[in-house]
């Protein structure tokens, strides 16, 4: 592993590799590839392992009326390899807790397997381990492994609920970090396109963007402060469009990085919803999550 202080600067761990998919198109902010594979130029057989824990909920449609309250905990397990200094590559896997209310007062809940996302991080620049400006490219695809839950009548429960979208997802983008310690400035935007998935969901287009300010006052601490932010398209139902889904989200999200010791650093980040610039009548709730990562050595 690097020196301790250069690991210190270097590793973020904004969100969990796993971002939820909700009611809206991607229902996610900020960059997977951030925390589970960091901004340091990786060295090669490189083994990364996590594992994050996020509490989120929102709110869809009018109160009295058809207003849907969604309660989520989310438990994910995420591993990266670097096969050389120029790539690195993850894979995380979600268990979902996921409860419905709904304006009738029925709920609905689901505890189960979400679904597996892939994803990949290449570094452009030269071949020398540190560098003040790092850069590539990021990318990923979410599969549709999570099984459609049902009632006990057989009949699917409702799609907000479910612990996965039932539909193909695809991601791409560009990254950036800037390091002059103990600064970091790590930023980063995807452009996000979904399949269709169960009960004829079709998500809207999406673009997530992020930029993040982080400090070191000592090897062992590191704080940040950032701004993670969604733009997404309209959804639609069977073909139908969903009033109530796209527009803008923006969050404000301070956390901390602790090194518990060599190899393992713990975070811990909270998500306030800035600015909610969503169509129709829909809100997202503040995110709270912590993890632990751990660097193993391949040799």
């Amino acid at each position: 592993m690097k020196q301790l202080p250069i690991a210190i600067v270097l590793v973020l761990m904004l969100m969990p590799a796993s971002r939820p998919t909700l009611a809206c198109s991607t229902c996610m902010v900020g960059d997977p590839t951030q925390s589970l594979m960091g901004a340091e130029k990786p060295y090669e057989e490189r083994f990364r392992i996590s594992v994050d824990y996020l509490s989120r909920s929102e709110e869809i449609g009018r109160e009295g009326f058809n207003l849907k309250t969604i309660n989520e905990n989310r438990l994910s397990l995420n591993l990266a390899y670097a096969p050389s200094t120029r790539w690195m590559l993850g894979a995380s896997l979600p268990f979902v807790d996921r409860d419905l209310e709904t304006f009738n007062l029925s709920d609905q809940s689901v505890s189960a397997v979400g679904d597996i996302s892939l994803s990949a991080k290449s570094y452009w620049q030269e071949e020398e381990s540190f560098q003040r400006h790092m850069y590539g490219f990021l990318g990923g695809i979410k599969l549709p492994t999570a099984s459609e839950e049902k009632d006990a009548d057989g009949e699917p429960l409702d799609f907000d609920v479910q612990a996965g979208q039932g539909a193909t997802v695809i991601n791409a983008g560009l990254w950036h970090a800037w390091f002059r310690y103990p600064w970091l400035v790590y930023s980063s935007a995807s452009y996000h396109v979904a399949g269709e998935g169960f009960q004829d969901f079709q998500a809207g287009d999406a673009i997530t963007f992020n930029s993040t300010l982080q400090y070191a006052p000592s090897q062992t601490l590191a704080w940040y402060l950032g701004v993670e932010g969604r733009y997404s398209e309209t959804d639609q139902f069977d073909g139908i469009d969903d009033p109530d889904s796209g527009g803008t989200v923006l969050f404000l999200t301070p956390g901390l990085i602790y090194t518990l010791k060599t190899d393992w650093l713990l975070n811990v980040v909270f998500k306030y919803p800035a600015l909610n610039d969503l169509d129709g009548d829909h809100e997202e709730n503040a995110i709270i999550s912590f993890g632990i990562i751990h660097d193993l050595h391949i040799h």
